[in-house]
Formats: C-alpha cells, structure tokens, sequence
C-alpha cells in the first residue's frame, strides 16, 4: 500500500482552514509547490483575508476559500463540486474542522468532528477512488492523544476523537484501499497552541492530553502541519501517526494494533 508521493502539482482541499492547524497546513502545502489549495471554513472573514494574502504570496489559482460548514452534507458537497469545476480534479483532502465544544454545545461537536469527517471522508473517496474512474488520492484525517488514553475531561469531544481514529483505520484498510487507491491516514495531536484552546483556557486539557508524551507543553501549529506534511510523504493507508510537543511524526500504527488485538482476545465470560 505504500507508494512514493509529493505535492506538486497536487489539488488538495482543507477542511476548517481559515485558521490555527488548517491554515497552517494550506500555508504549508503551498510551499511545497501543491498547484492548489482550496480550504473551507465557517469563518468567512478569516477566510477571505487568508485567501488574498496567499494569493499575493503564491500567485493566480493557487487557493481558493469556500465558506462551508462540514456538519451540512449539501453544502459540503457543493463545495466539492466547485473544487472539481475549478481544477477538474482533486488529489490529497485533510480534514482538519474540528470543534472543542462543551455542555449542551455536545450535538455541534459531534457533527462537526465526527460526521462531517465521516462526510467528507466518504465524499472525497467517491470523487478520487479509481473505482469511479478517478485517480487515487490521500485522505488524512486528525485524531488526538485523548483518542489514546482514557480521561475524564472533555468526554464528548475525546470521544468524537476516537471514533474519528476507529473509522479512518477502518476505512484505510486494504479491504477499502485495493479498490479505490485512496490512502486513509490519521494523526493524532497532542496539544497544540490553538486559538481553541488559548479561548476555553483549557490547563487541564494541556496537561492530561499530553499525558503519553514527555512534557505537557502545547506544540507549535507549525510543527503540527510539517508532522501533516511527513504523514502524507510517508503513511500507508490505515496507519496511524503521533505528533506531538513540537517533534516529528512518530508511526503508531503497531500500538493500536496490539491494543485491539488485546481487547479481542479479552474473556468471553
């Protein structure tokens, strides 16, 4: 499943751009010489300022802004359609939006984190998989460290968070992959220095999120989007990748595998 892979002259879409880890991940692809970035976000007037100044920086075409909410199938759809009717074809997508809701705010959390990854997960295999006539691609999606150790703060969006990581190993699986050439990767980030995090002042979150990794300090969004960037370099489909306290993409997959195996084989009784 493993296949050498680079940027350029890739179309890549961007889920929840507009700022933090996305917009730090659309900067980065950029750089590396993708042909465009289109990324979509609710946030329409941090989307267009990003969009004219990446357009000033890297030229005609090379990103586009869609305002779009994941958690609305139709208008994720629409959004789509629009990348395919601009560059006729889409290679890498990241889904990045994601919410850290907390109290009655628990159904938007669940929509935006995990449906609307699941949305557009689904959306970009139909469009890249060569089963439908397309030409492969990547689809990443972001899980977190709180996927990987039980807490008991942040309940629904740590969860959410998981199910983002059971879903993309599963659909990365060679069962799904040998069909359509789409790469199903996932990462999961410790915590990074976000504006979620700097509004909810979340210091807890801070040190128990960063419980599997030497220190609790929150990474830059930088070394999260180059740990992205190596992920999609070198991730074969199903894998699953830690980043984490501002150090390169560390390959998990054989940890998670050993845990399942381990709960499979728990006692019927």
């Amino acid at each position: 499943m493993s296949v050498p892979f680079d940027l350029k002259d890739k179309v890549c879409l961007v889920t929840g751009g507009a700022a933090g880890i996305g917009a730090a991940v659309v900067r980065t692809f950029l750089m590396e010489n993708a042909r465009a970035v289109v990324f979509l976000d609710v946030a329409e007037r941090e989307g267009f300022t990003l969009e004219a100044e990446l357009l000033t920086r890297f030229g005609p075409l090379r990103a586009k802004f869609i305002k779009c909410d994941v958690s609305d199938e139709e208008t994720l759809s629409d959004a789509f359609k629009q990348v395919l009717n601009k560059y006729t074809k889409l290679d890498v997508v990241v889904n990045s939006a994601a919410v850290l809701g907390t109290g009655q705010s628990f159904k938007r959390t669940i929509d935006i984190n995990f449906t609307g990854t699941v949305a557009s997960t689904m959306r970009a295999v139909e469009v890249m998989g060569k089963d439908n006539g397309g030409n492969g691609g990547t689809v990443l999606n972001i899980s977190s460290l709180l996927a990987l150790k039980q807490h008991p703060h942040l309940p629904v969006y740590a969860a959410t968070k998981t199910a983002v990581l059971y879903f993309s190993n599963a659909f990365g699986a060679e069962l799904h992959y040998s069909k359509t050439q789409v790469r199903v990767l996932t990462v999961c980030l410790g915590p990074t220095d976000t504006a979620i995090l700097q509004r909810l002042n979340l210091e807890h979150f801070n040190k128990d999120g960063a419980c599997l990794t030497p220190t609790p300090e929150r990474q830059k969004v930088e070394s999260a989007a180059t740990g992205i960037l190596e992920t999609i370099y070198k991730g074969t489909s199903g894998s699953t990748w830690m980043i984490a306290n501002d150090k390169p993409a560390v390959e998990i997959t054989h940890i998670i595998s050993k845990g399942f195996e381990t709960l499979s084989n728990l006692p019927k009784d």
